[in-house]
């Protein structure tokens, strides 16, 4: 289980790192934002001069949430000797497990498309190709599109794991707190990408800071939980 903590410490660890990495960056090399562009030119226009920045960014990230996975596999088998709790523990390992593929395929598929994108705007003057590799861009991480559907998929079962299992730990373990504070951050990570999707559906993406946010959030529920993995209070002999 111990090793499972660890899994998560790296989970964090990589996310605050790039954090950091973004942070420094784009101190060093601002962007600039004209009433002229919009923001998907804006945007193209300043990464492509970063040749695998932004891939390398949702490339690592996507391993973490496939190493991810086991976390909700610990919790899965910390809470299995449960009968009154075997399906909603079951619900939540499904979920958890879907939710860690689906937001790592979603950052892979992200991570491949604006490189894609990127390369083509970088490497010819042709307007067209220049127009086609924005709009591709656009599609991929500003206005929607395959791989952010994934994400919002992704983020509601993570919610559905983060609640159900949340409420195992303030049932039948000491960890009442961090039961309820998960509870809450499921609540609001499901309440944010329902909206998302709504949105979605209308080519926009109006939730994007609120959903950061609360990522923060269930960074700290996951430090949290790998923290007491790593303590060894949370084990698989409860």
């Amino acid at each position: 289980m111990k090793a499972i903590g660890w899994a998560g410490f790296i989970h964090v660890s990589i996310l605050i790192i790039w954090m950091v990495i973004h942070l420094i960056f784009n101190q060093l090399n601002p962007v600039a934002i004209t009433d002229k562009a919009t923001m998907a030119q804006t945007g193209i226009a300043y990464y492509s001069r970063f040749p695998g920045l932004l891939g390398l960014d949702h490339g690592s990230k996507a391993l973490v949430m496939l190493l991810s996975v086991l976390l909700p596999i610990g919790l899965y088998v910390h809470f299995k000797e449960l009968k009154e709790f075997r399906l909603k523990n079951t619900i939540a390992l499904v979920a958890g497990c879907s939710g860690f593929i689906l937001y790592g395929l979603s950052l892979m598929l992200q991570a491949v498309t604006v490189e894609y994108a990127f390369n083509l705007y970088r490497t010819t003057e042709d307007t067209v190709t220049h127009s086609f590799a924005v709009l591709l861009y656009e599609w991929a991480m500003l206005e929607g599109g395959l791989s952010v559907s994934m994400y919002i998929l992704a983020n509601l079962c993570l919610s559905c794991w983060i609640i159900i299992h949340s409420l195992g730990l303030f049932s039948f373990n000491s960890f009442k707190k961090l039961g309820i504070f998960g509870c809450i951050v499921g609540a609001i990570q499901a309440f944010g990408y329902f909206v998302a999707w709504f949105f979605l559906m209308q080519a926009k993406q109006n939730m994007h800071n609120f959903n950061e946010v609360i990522g923060l959030l269930f960074t700290i529920w996951i430090a949290i939980i790998s923290f007491q993995m790593i303590r060894g209070k949370i084990s698989i002999k409860r």
